[in-house]
């Protein structure tokens, strides 16, 4: 096993954990404080629509934390035990379409929602 790709994957088990914290957080307490959650050009306390946010992107944002740290422990569990050619470029992949997804998603639904009122 290659300690610097251990290492990553085990970032990227604690990143989807991080990002399933800050949904159910931003879930519980009604407030968006997460920088994980929303990007740098939008301020929570301008939102149109703070809540209507909240409700989009919980579940949204809880899925994608499990599949990150899915994706980062299967890569984890290949490179320990199962030594499957290629699965960590295929994982890569993966991860990468994940990413550009929950992307897309977030940006739009920081437009729809966070825009200045």
């Amino acid at each position: 096993m290659n300690t610097t790709f251990g290492f990553m994957d085990i970032l990227i088990v604690f990143s989807g954990a991080y990002l399933v914290y800050a949904a159910v957080q931003m879930k519980r307490t009604g407030e968006i404080t997460s920088s994980a959650i929303i990007g740098k050009g939008y301020d929570p306390k301008k939102a149109k629509d703070p809540k209507g946010f909240i409700e989009y992107m919980y579940l949204k944002s809880v899925i994608m934390g499990v599949l990150v740290m899915l994706s980062g422990a299967l890569d984890y569990m290949n490179d320990l035990y199962w030594n499957i050619p290629y699965f960590g470029i295929v994982m890569c992949g993966v991860f990468l379409v994940m990413i550009i997804i929950y992307c897309k998603i977030s940006m739009d639904a920081q437009k729809k929602y966070l825009s200045p009122k």
